[in-house]
């Protein structure tokens, strides 16, 4: 446990990171699209796809988190099992904490602020922010953290296998993604599979999302079990 909260505090420690680089991006982004919306008056809204970009940022601290801290952390005498509980504790409690912020700007937007007076809709997003508070806290940590543990597995099949397993990794998915969408499109099932999806909630996917993120974590700690640094 000591050593787990050590790998915590590593990380914690780059707050550059895991917290100021993030946020000067979504600030940057929403910048540009406050004076976009302020030129262009839309009486409808100005709805963007600007807070994607956090999403973006945490799947590439997914990817780079090893690089930066798992060879250092081995050198330290820090087993692989406390380094990867660490650093899954550090996606957790970063994606919770910027869920809550996200969700927070979202109501100050929509209650308060009329769209920040130009009719702007960057936080608070149809069908992503339906439902109560609870539930669009639930859908941005579940897609927070399945996109960090995306970029996490693929970090770790890279440490794991190097430079080999990424190319078997994206063959395989580019073949099996190539061939579902042929048959999908031969037997003409797209909405057969797909159509379910459209009459659920972002709260139900959201458990979708998280069980594959999950799984992600899963397959990372076998794989950094046998890593080298």
């Amino acid at each position: 446990m000591n050593r787990t909260a050590s790998v915590f505090r590593m990380n914690a420690r780059d707050k550059l990171s895991w917290f100021y680089i993030p946020w000067l991006i979504l600030g940057i982004s929403f910048a540009i699209n406050l004076v976009i919306g302020y030129l262009l008056s839309e009486e409808n809204g100005m709805y963007t796809g600007g807070i994607a970009s956090i999403y973006v940022y945490m799947f590439v601290m997914g990817l780079i988190v090893l690089a930066q801290t798992f060879p250092f952390a081995l050198g330290l005498g820090v087993r692989r099992t406390d380094y990867f509980w660490g650093t899954t504790a550090t996606g957790g409690a970063v994606s919770a904490l910027f869920a809550v912020i996200l969700i927070a700007l979202g109501a100050m937007e929509r209650h308060l602020t009329g769209g920040w007076g130009v009719n702007l809709h960057f936080f608070h997003l149809p069908y992503l922010n339906d439902g109560p508070i609870v539930a669009q806290l639930w859908v941005s940590f579940a897609l927070l953290m399945h996109v960090f543990f995306s970029g996490f597995v693929i970090a770790s099949l890279y440490r794991r296998f190097g430079k080999t397993g990424l190319y078997v990794l994206f063959a395989v998915l580019l073949l099996g993604g190539s061939v579902g969408s042929y048959l999908l499109t031969y037997y003409g099932k797209w909405i057969a599979v797909f159509g379910s999806l459209f009459d659920r909630s972002a709260s139900e996917l959201a458990v979708w999302l998280f069980a594959i993120a999950a799984a992600y974590a899963l397959a990372s700690y076998r794989l950094l079990r046998r890593a080298t640094a």
